[in-house]
């Protein structure tokens, strides 16, 4: 989309269709307004003799433009209709994510350049995203830009923080600091590759029994999804366990890849493959970083091959 957009902006949008189409319906509007005028001249009673009819004061074009419909739908649905449709202030979230491509599409709806960007370099997971906010805004507002950094974490333990903040990774990421601890240090289990679904079955089932009330997601790599997923709901029965292209975020096991996890939380996390997830992306630190920092109190990782460097050192095998 913001190809197309950028083609429009360079070549001209060809409308000559649509302005046939408004140019029939138009015709077509004036055509009945005036056999409404002709049928209200014809049928006006003798007695009124010379009195004025509706055609002495209005003409067929003036009473059809009077009665057509104005822009219907709300404010969004009217920008989205219209590709010229500036707005004063834009407010954009995971910016991070954002391509330049598409930067250029948010800077021509916004003129004045009042932005809000909210975004975390360190969980930038598109290739064509960004690790430099400078980087991104200069060509646009030069300096003319500030920074705000939230570097308190009220959602991920101190305990998880600690394994995820050797993922940060961009020009400007910082792991912000958290601020509480949980008394529950994150687990890590190496598995033969084959034993993988039945090791991961088997530790949801541990971490439902001690977790109690709260909600368990598995984040594994995208082609392992629906296998830990049938896996997980053969051990605890389907109605407990949601995995698929839309799983339900409500039911007590999810089963997801990184991209289905980002903005979300959950009391209990278990990582499969993590260092599958680091290799499978150029922005693979990202996706790392956003899977370890979605548990809100407890963390287990489990693997077949390696571990990546930064787990290992953080988080001892038990």
């Amino acid at each position: 989309m913001p190809l197309l957009d950028e083609a429009a902006e360079l070549l001209g949008v060809v409308d000559r269709a649509e302005r046939a189409r408004e140019r029939r319906e138009r015709a077509a509007r004036i055509a009945y307004a005036q056999g409404v005028l002709d049928i209200a001249a014809g049928s006006a009673p003798a007695e009124y003799g010379d009195a004025l009819s509706a055609g002495d004061v209005m003409d067929a074009e003036r009473l059809a433009e009077r009665h057509t419909e104005g822009v219907r739908g709300t404010v969004a649905e009217r920008a989205a209709a219209d590709r010229t449709w500036s707005s004063g202030h834009v407010i954009v979230d995971e910016a991070q994510e954002l391509s330049r491509m598409a930067w250029r599409v948010l800077m021509r709806r916004c003129p004045s350049r009042s932005m809000t960007l909210v975004g975390d370099v360190a969980q930038t997971g598109a290739a064509e995203g960004t690790t430099s906010w400078g980087e991104v805004l200069a060509p646009y507002v030069g300096e003319r830009w500030r920074l705000a950094r939230l570097s308190v974490n009220y959602r991920t333990p101190a305990e998880i923080m600690a394994v995820a903040a050797g993922l940060a990774d961009g020009d400007e990421a910082e792991a912000p600091r958290a601020v509480r601890e949980t008394g529950e240090p994150p687990w890590r289990r190496r598995v033969a590759g084959s034993d993988l679904a039945a090791a991961v079955a088997d530790a949801v089932a541990e971490e439902d029994a001690a977790l109690g009330e709260g909600r368990i997601a598995v984040i594994a790599p995208g082609p392992r999804v629906a296998e830990l997923g049938a896996a997980v709901a053969a051990r605890l029965g389907e109605a407990a366990v949601a995995y698929g292209p839309e799983p339900d975020l409500t039911t007590r096991v999810v089963v997801l890849d990184v991209p289905r996890a980002k903005g979300l939380e959950f009391d209990a996390v278990l990582v499969a493959e993590p260092e599958v997830i680091l290799a499978a992306s150029p922005r693979g630190r990202g996706d790392l970083y956003v899977a370890l920092t979605r548990a809100t109190r407890r963390l287990g990782i489990l693997h077949s091959g390696e571990a990546a460097p930064e787990i290992a050192a953080a988080v001892p095998v038990g």
